[in-house]
């Protein structure tokens, strides 16, 4: 048996997919679809071939797809040059992160599990005309909202799916305790301004105070051993690359703002008392496009997309959730600060190790919460947790978790939607490519209406 593993293919595209050229040597699998219809996921089996006196270096697969009645069109190849590789070719083509011809490397490793359909990768291509997105390591050469608003415009921030990014600010150690490191706390490889470029619109964001100052944190009470955990980006420095992205990108953006502690006040860490979260707020006053919503505004994803950056400003939204009732916004109230229940979506998350039933859970919940798209807005959590102290000693890191989930999140979701049921927000760990947006956009076009 040679090495091998799956390719998701997800046509997130209004255009079926004709199969032509489909040619091999020496691949032990290279059989395709004849044909992908649009808002279908074809799991395809690739194998190399390898055996005795080989030189897999002259494996070789290559074949076409074309988009129905069109001349777009994408290659798929396969080669051994150089390690096993998967590589798409867009022909007739481009999309908002590469122009026509350029090469798309899918990445592929041999991510050998007790899994075996986590062993693979995926690659989603989605929406119509001159607006095509997909999976790609380059980041967005548009504002996609701005460049989608013919299709969304007009919608209810609810009925609009986004990319977000679980515990955002984590993709740097800054600080933290004794146990608290990168394997079992580190949620992101890009910073802010990074994820702003692939893509991502809703961002979790957990304040914590440290040496006097406001970072973001992802702490938790480990029996035994109390508070431990690390400090990510500074909030001074999020706001930084927050103005420079909307200075250019008049993009609608959400800061989810939870899980507050200060590490200051001793071994016990305690949630911010008014004076801090007033100091925190007096930090984000300074982002540049703070949304002011009219002041008959109870339910801010009942604004259409439109409203929100249809006049071509941008449109950032902190969401705050107080845990303790004598907390307020106070004179912040309205100023681009907002309670939870201003900004109501279910958050649910897990709360396992285990790839099968993270995606059993998630979607079950998906149909149970939103069954309808007037529903509150749903966060789909893409993310994989430690449950054990075996998890946290010798366990994947929680990067190498999400490397499992990533090339799931298109195949498992999108033949989960339909125009009544879909999520709002894809919160997934380690972004580093484009598929969460290539998965909304696909959501966008053929679901939500």
């Amino acid at each position: 048996m040679g090495h091998g593993g799956y390719l998701y293919l997800v046509n997130g595209t209004t255009y079926d997919w004709h199969l032509s050229n489909q040619n091999s040597e020496f691949m032990e699998r290279w059989t395709f679809p004849s044909m992908i219809l649009s808002g279908s996921v074809e799991e395809v089996y690739i194998e190399w071939g390898q055996y005795i006196g080989h030189d897999p270096a002259r494996d070789k697969g290559d074949l076409s797809y074309t988009f129905a009645r069109t001349e777009y069109n994408f290659q798929v190849e396969a080669r051994a040059v150089s390690g096993f590789q998967l590589l798409i070719r867009l022909g007739g083509i481009s999309t908002w992160n590469d122009r026509q011809g350029a090469t798309i490397d899918l990445s592929w490793v041999d991510k050998r599990t007790q899994y075996p359909r986590f062993n693979g990768v995926c690659f989603v291509l989605s929406g119509t005309g001159h607006n095509f997105v997909s999976t790609s390591t380059r980041p967005l050469m548009v504002s996609w909202m701005q460049a989608s608003l013919g299709t969304i415009g007009q919608r209810l921030l609810r009925h609009v799916c986004m990319p977000g990014s679980h515990d955002s600010g984590i993709s740097v150690i800054t600080g933290g305790t004794l146990f608290g490191d990168a394997r079992v706390c580190q949620t992101q490889v890009k910073s802010i301004a990074d994820q702003l470029a692939f893509g991502i619109r809703f961002f979790d964001i957990r304040p914590v105070i440290a040496g006097g100052e406001f970072y973001t944190g992802h702490y938790g009470n480990l029996p035994g051993l109390g508070w431990q955990g690390v400090n990510g980006q500074s909030i001074r420095q999020i706001v930084q690359q927050m103005n420079v992205f909307t200075a250019i990108n008049k993009e609608i953006i959400i800061l989810s703002i939870s899980h507050d502690f200060n590490t200051d006040a001793g071994r016990d860490y305690r949630g911010f008392n008014q004076e801090e979260w007033d100091g925190l707020f007096h930090e984000l006053t300074r982002l540049d496009s703070l949304f002011v919503a009219p002041r008959s505004t109870a339910d801010l994803t009942l604004l259409t997309i439109d409203q929100l950056i249809g006049n071509k400003q941008a449109a950032v939204i902190v969401v705050v959730s107080l845990d303790r009732s004598h907390l307020t916004l106070g004179n912040f109230a309205g100023r681009g600060f907002y309670y939870d229940f201003q900004f109501p979506f279910y958050d649910n998350y897990a709360n396992s190790n285990d790839p099968n039933v993270l995606i059993e859970d998630q979607l079950q919940k998906l149909h149970l919460q939103r069954d309808h798209p007037d529903k509150p807005l749903f966060s789909l959590d893409w993310t994989l947790t430690h449950r054990t102290l075996q998890d946290v000693t010798i366990g994947p890191s929680i990067l190498e978790m999400a490397s499992f989930m990533d090339p799931r999140l298109a195949a498992c979701v999108i033949p989960s939607c339909s125009s009544k049921t879909f999520p709002n927000i894809l919160s997934i760990d380690k972004v580093s490519n484009t598929t969460s947006i290539a998965v909304a956009t696909a959501i966008n076009a053929l679901f939500v209406s």
